[in-house]
This record gives structure tokens, C-alpha cells and sequence, in this order.
């Protein structure tokens, strides 16, 4: 009982004190290391893997159809950065998005197969479905909550996190995108 008074007691201080933010208890796990392959398909039936997109940065969001909106403004603020650059930069990066389609079923998966290919239209970009949730485990993602994760041209992953990312992270991601998009 008293260790568990003085490691509660260490955990609020350090909270208390700044240094580790609830969003860094998100997917960080694998942040420096090398993307795990992975196989996803769109609602057409395209496939993409890792190895189709390495050499461009990929800016990657993972979630559930009922965590799509909570990174919104950072995916506006994204949309409309990838939008202001010129067509050489906008080569160099791939947005990915993927949804957590695991839970369809073989009456509803043309269901979920129209929806993805519907919402990828209107998002002007492929929306891709993660059917066997095997990306969700290997990349340990966290389960019915948002990710964001930056992956550099060489497949490491850069940046990663689960839940609402604030407002005060997103000088730090277009850094990050702009420094990484520059690079070889």
C-alpha cells in the first residue's frame, strides 16, 4: 500500500509538473522505429502496402468510425497546409487514412465498402479499411480512439499519439513534416 502511495504520488508530480502530458500516453511505443508492414484496402478494392509508399512521408490517421471527429481541426489544419504547398512538395507526402473496419461482417461489408469509397470521395483522397485489425495490433494503435502518426520516406516512424491532439502540437507537426520533406 505505500508503494502504491509513493508511485501515485511520483505520477502526480510528474503530471503536475508538465513533463508527461496525457497525450504522450498514446501510441508512442513505436515512435523511432520502423513502420511494421502492413496491408489495408479501400472500399474499391484497392490495396496498399508500406513498401508502395515508402520514399514520401506519410502522414497516417487511424481510427474507429466513431473517433473520426476527434482531431479534426488538426486534419483542417493539415488539409490546408498539404493544399498551400506547390506540386513538387505534395508529391513527397502521402495522406493516409484508415479506418478500423474490422468489426463488418460478411452481410455488412458491402455496406462498409460503399461508405469508405462514398467518404473518399467526398474527402478527395482514398480512405483505406483495416478488415482484420491486424495493422490496429502491430502498430499498437489504441482501440476506438483517434491516432496520428508521421512515418519519414525511410518507413520510421517520426511522431506518433492516440486521443485529441492539442492545439500547441500542431507548430510541432508542421515542423516535423516540413524538416522531413526536405530531407534526401
Amino acid at each position: 500500500m505505500v508503494m502504491f502511495r509513493k508511485i501515485s504520488l511520483i505520477i502526480v508530480l510528474v503530471l503536475g509538473l508538465g513533463l508527461i502530458s496525457f497525450e504522450s500516453w498514446g501510441a508512442y511505443v513505436l515512435s523511432g522505429k520502423p513502420a511494421p508492414p502492413f496491408v489495408v484496402h479501400s472500399g474499391d478494392n484497392q490495396q496498399l502496402t508500406l513498401d508502395m509508399i515508402l520514399g514520401k512521408v506519410v502522414v497516417l490517421f487511424y481510427e474507429n468510425r466513431h473517433a473520426i471527429d476527434i482531431n479534426d481541426a488538426l486534419k483542417t489544419e493539415l488539409k490546408n497546409l498539404y493544399r498551400a504547398q506547390p506540386v513538387p512538395v505534395k508529391q513527397e507526402i502521402f495522406r493516409l487514412v484508415v479506418i478500423d473496419c474490422s468489426k463488418a461482417t460478411l452481410p455488412t461489408k458491402p455496406i462498409w465498402k460503399s461508405q469508405l469509397s462514398e467518404h473518399s470521395r467526398m474527402q478527395g483522397l482514398t480512405i483505406y479499411g483495416d478488415w482484420d485489425r491486424k495493422m490496429l495490433v502491430d502498430y499498437k494503435l489504441r482501440d476506438n480512439d483517434s491516432n496520428f502518426m508521421i512515418i519519414d520516406k525511410k518507413g520510421i516512424i517520426r511522431y506518433s499519439a492516440s486521443g485529441k491532439i492539442s492545439n500547441g502540437q500542431f507548430h510541432k507537426i508542421k515542423d516535423l513534416l516540413y524538416s522531413l520533406v526536405e530531407e534526401g
